[in-house]
C-alpha cells in the first residue's frame, strides 16, 4: 500500500505562496506533499486528484492494471474528472474499464455536471465519452452496507465533511484476509451513527486526516487537526474501532499551520499515548 500523495487541497508547496511551511518544502523538498491520494494495490485506488500523473512517477508505480477507484467526496483534489483523457489514451488497457464508487449523493452530483454540459460541451469532456462509451463505470454506493468489490469487502462509513447542501464526504473500511483499513479522509468528527457502524471494528490499519495540524481556530466538523485527531482516536478507541494492536497514520495535511514534517511527528510523539506515524508521499504500508 502506498500514500501516493498526502497533502490537503493546496499542496505544500502552494505555488502561489511563501508561509514558513511553503518556503521550507521549497527548501527541503522531502517536506512536500502532493494532493491526497492512496494506493490499496495494483487495483484498487482511494481518490484521483490533479496531481495523479506526478505521484505516480514519484513513487515509481503504474495504474496500468486499476480496477476499482473509490471516491471519498467530489471536491477536485480528490476526484478530478480530467484523469478520464489518462484513461482513454493509453495504449495498453484496450478499453477496459474503471469502476468508480462513491456515495449515492456524490453519484448524482457527478451525473448531474455531465447532465448541464451541452452537446458540444460532451463531445469535448474526456470524462463524459469515456463515461458513454462504458470506458469509466459509476456505482453509488450506501453508507454502512458491506459490498463485495474484488478481493475486498467495502463499507462507506458517514463523515461531516460538506461538500454541499446535498453531499459529504464518506470514508471507507476495507477488509481482506482477516485485515481491516480505515481510510479517513476527509472527516471532521464522526457522529455518533459513524461509530456506531465502526463498533468492535477492530482495525489493523486506521488512515486518517490531520488537515490543520496545530492550528486551533478552525472547524472540526470539516476538518481534524492534531488535537483533535487525538479526540477522535480515543472516541474509536471507546466504541472498539482501534486497539493497541492498530498501526495509526496521520495525512491530508495542508500548510496553514506552523508544523514541518519532522516537527508534526515531533508533536505526536510528545503528546499521543498512541503510536502515530506521520505519512509522507511515497511512504509504503
Amino acid at each position: 500500500m502506498i500514500f501516493l500523495g498526502t497533502c490537503a487541497a493546496d499542496g505544500l508547496p502552494n505555488p502561489f505562496c511563501e508561509c514558513p511551511l511553503c518556503e521550507d518544502a521549497r527548501l527541503h523538498p522531502e517536506n512536500g506533499r502532493m494532493r491526497s491520494c492512496f494506493l490499496l494495490d495494483e487495483k484498487n485506488l482511494i481518490d484521483c486528484g490533479p496531481d495523479i500523473s506526478a505521484e505516480c512517477t514519484y513513487a515509481g508505480v503504474k495504474l496500468a492494471n486499476l480496477d476499482n477507484l473509490f471516491i471519498t467526496h467530489t471536491h477536485e483534489d480528490h476526484f478530478d474528472p480530467s484523469n478520464a483523457g489518462l484513461l482513454s489514451m493509453s495504449m495498453t488497457r484496450k478499453g477496459k474499464p474503471l469502476d468508480i464508487y462513491m456515495s449515492e449523493e456524490a453519484y448524482n452530483a457527478t451525473l448531474a455536471k455531465f447532465n448541464a454540459l451541452t452537446i458540444a460541451e460532451l463531445a469535448e469532456s474526456d470524462a463524459c465519452v469515456d463515461f458513454s462509451k462504458g470506458l469509466i463505470r459509476l456505482h453509488s454506493i450506501t453508507p454502512g452496507k458491506p459490498y463485495e468489490v474484488g478481493e475486498y469487502t467495502v463499507t462507506a462509513i458517514p463523515t461531516t465533511h460538506r461538500v454541499s447542501h446535498r453531499e459529504r464526504a464518506v470514508n471507507y473500511v476495507f477488509e481482506k484476509d482477516g485485515q481491516r483499513i480505515l481510510y479517513a479522509c476527509d472527516t471532521g468528527y464522526y457522529p455518533a451513527n459513524s461509530l456506531e457502524m465502526l463498533k468492535n471494528a477492530d482495525l489493523d490499519i486506521l488512515i486518517m486526516e490531520c488537515t490543520w495540524g496545530n492550528l486551533t481556530d478552525k472547524d472540526t466538523a470539516s476538518h481534524l487537526n492534531c488535537e483533535a485527531f487525538l479526540i477522535q482516536l480515543e472516541r474509536l478507541e471507546s466504541c472498539g474501532a482501534i486497539s493497541d494492536k492498530t498501526r495509526i497514520y496521520a495525512t491530508h495535511i495542508n500548510h496553514k499551520h506552523s508544523l514541518t514534517h519532522p516537527m508534526i511527528q515531533k508533536w505526536f510523539d510528545d503528546r499521543s499515548k498512541y503510536k502515530v506515524i506521520v505519512a509522507r508521499d511515497g511512504m509504503r504500508i
